[in-house]
């Protein structure tokens, strides 16, 4: 019954979000666990971002998806959060797990799909996950479905499933597929939780763990 502390982004509370400096202050500051998003470079590179576009949390402009790894790499993805992280580096998938193999409990993998992923970058990422240290603390999760079961179709039984919640209709639904599949996760905003408590007992007496997100307010729900 232990709660389970995850951070989200990394403590990207006190340092810019899904880099080495905010994985390193989770690690340090003792997260459990650890949530993180993941989309392709143009060149198929797998990197650790949460933007469509670079506007917002780099020096560069545009859509991320269209720029290649170099490039990438040439930009300043701290400067916008604090001149003290200035020069931190967009992570590749690779460089990020090798960081959070130190994470002790769950790695929760946020699959973007603001474009799809090809066959290639979808086996690539698994071979990836299923070479790195982390493959049993994995829990895959996107709002697109086909994106997750596209990693499943590679990966069988090898990696864990887990399904994004925006409102109750869909918690309903992703229930029972996360029921037929086997699968241990549900993750949903916590308002949804909040406004309907008895999912919470639903969801677990079923076998299956609940994460809620994004609770930046320690007055919520009090």
């Amino acid at each position: 019954n232990k709660l389970e502390i995850i951070a989200h982004r990394g403590f990207s509370a006190i340092a810019p979000e899904n880099t080495k400096a905010a994985f390193l202050a989770a690690i340090e500051n003792g997260a459990d666990s650890l949530e993180f998003d993941v989309q392709f470079s143009a060149d198929g590179v797998p990197v650790i971002f949460h933007d469509f576009n670079l506007d917002r949390t780099t020096n560069g402009k545009g859509k991320l998806r269209e720029k290649n790894l170099a490039e990438l790499k040439k930009l300043d993805a701290g400067m916008w959060f604090d001149r003290e992280f200035s020069g931190e580096e967009i992570l590749t998938l690779e460089e990020g797990l090798e960081i959070l193999k130190a994470i002790h409990l769950f790695l929760y993998f946020d699959l973007k799909s603001y474009s799809e992923w090809s066959q290639t970058e979808v086996e690539k990422f698994v071979e990836i996950v299923m070479n790195s240290e982390v493959k049993e603390k994995a829990v895959i999760s996107s709002f697109k479905e086909n994106l997750n079961e596209g990693v499943r179709e590679i990966s069988g039984d090898e990696l864990n499933f887990g399904y994004l919640v925006a409102n109750e209709s869909s918690y309903q639904t992703q229930l029972a597929k996360a029921v037929e599949k086997g699968d241990r996760l549900i993750s949903s905003s916590y308002n949804i939780l909040l406004e309907n408590p008895t999912l919470i007992e639903q969801t677990k007496s079923q076998g299956i763990d609940v994460v809620a997100w994004t609770v930046d307010n320690p007055e919520i729900g009090r």
